[in-house]
């Protein structure tokens, strides 16, 4: 038997002991703020699971050992991210993104690498038809199907599980259209950066777009982030799914059993953000924004069409051109085309699935913003 030299006994000791007081002081963070609903089912032997396998990820990857702890502790520890199911997610998504991020020398490399990578690795993507808004990681797994929100629960928890501080964020509704939309935020760089499920690059454009439009006096307006721990303005991060209609305030209100999930207040650094996304773009120029989709009418309802569209001025000018969403695009998805102020009138063209060719005029209005939906015909 080989013993190590008695020198090296009080080194490893003191290891031994600081992992043993760094795994405890995990537990004790989850267990503080753990939600009500958790305290019977979530067992001390999964908090220390949780904990261990963090650990392990933030000494694996060089990334992970640069974060903060108090940020890496409320934003990698934690074993849900809103109302979920508590599926036991980090160990598997470790095994399938590890080996994905081991070439990647930044948390920004490997945060775009899992982006970019996730949809094919996972085999889930967008549809109306899952079953509920916050699928637990097992259920969206075993159907496929994933609303925004479950997109961005595989997306958190997929950055997590490789030491990527990763929260949620979103938007109760927007100023231009009906829906909300929630998203992703991975600390890379030493800031949070807005990135989405299935995406090569941060500030997804038509979400910026979308932000650029919000009114932040509006409170429906307002951009929330996640939190694991309570913070000291009690903000909660708003569950739309777990919402009620208020008929006397003509508006949504969320029960008390609705505001478990502690939320930071985000929506200046929003609005600074798409605004100066916004006026960076090439194609920038002063004037109306039309919101395009393009939909066939079924018994069964109406569906999306990715049709090419092209706006020409009254001469026959190209303006713009682009494809609309199809079926499997978010809902809040739209084709954005712009009609400068210089031109008064324009006219879309796009051809439909029989060959035919449709115009629909356009024209400057006061509102900054045009939703267009066009219907047609089912063959």
């Amino acid at each position: 038997m080989n013993l190590l030299p008695f020198a090296l006994l009080p080194g490893l000791t003191a290891a031994i002991c600081a992992a043993h007081d760094a795994i405890q002081d995990g537990v004790e963070f989850l267990r503080a703020y753990m939600p009500a609903q958790d305290r019977g089912t979530v067992t001390q032997e999964r908090l220390v699971r949780e904990v261990r396998l963090a650990l392990a990820a933030r000494s694996q990857f060089p990334w992970a050992a640069q974060v903060p702890w108090e940020l890496y502790e409320n934003n990698v520890l934690p074993y849900a991210v809103v109302n979920e199911p508590r599926d036991e997610w980090r160990e598997q998504f470790h095994h399938l993104f590890a080996p994905l991020v081991s070439p990647c020398k930044t948390g920004r490399e490997a945060a775009l690498a899992i982006a970019s990578r996730i949809q094919k690795t996972l085999n889930v993507r967008y549809s109306t038809e899952r079953r509920v808004p916050h699928q637990g990681v097992k259920e969206s797994l075993q159907s496929g199907k994933v609303s925004c929100t479950g997109q961005s629960i595989l997306l958190i928890c997929a950055l997590r599980s490789v030491g990527i501080p990763a929260r949620m964020a979103g938007v109760l509704t927007w100023n231009h259209v009906r829906g909300n939309h929630n998203w992703v935020e991975a600390w890379c760089d030493g800031e949070w950066k807005m990135l989405e499920y299935n995406e090569k690059d941060f500030n997804t454009p038509w979400v910026m777009s979308a932000i650029s439009m919000l009114d932040p006096r509006k409170p429906e307006n307002a951009i929330y982030a996640t939190s694991w721990k309570k913070e000291p303005s009690g903000a909660f991060f708003p569950m739309i799914w777990e919402a009620r209609y208020d008929d006397k305030r003509h508006a949504l209100a969320f029960p008390p059993e609705s505001r478990t999930v502690p939320a930071v207040n985000i929506t200046d650094r929003y609005m600074k953000l798409a605004n100066e996304w916004v006026a960076a773009q090439p194609e920038y120029v002063p004037g109306s924004r039309l919101m395009l989709d393009i939909r066939e009418e079924r018994k069964n309802g109406a569906r999306r069409l990715p049709l090419h569209v092209v706006l020409k001025s009254e001469e026959g000018k190209v303006l713009a051109e682009g494809i609309t969403p199809g079926p499997s695009d978010d809902m809040r998805k739209f084709l954005e085309v712009l009609l400068p102020d210089n031109i008064s009138r324009g006219m879309l063209e796009f051809k439909l699935p029989d060959g035919t060719v449709r115009h629909e005029p356009v024209a400057h209005t006061e509102a900054p913003v045009q939703i267009l939906n066009f219907f047609v015909s089912a063959p």
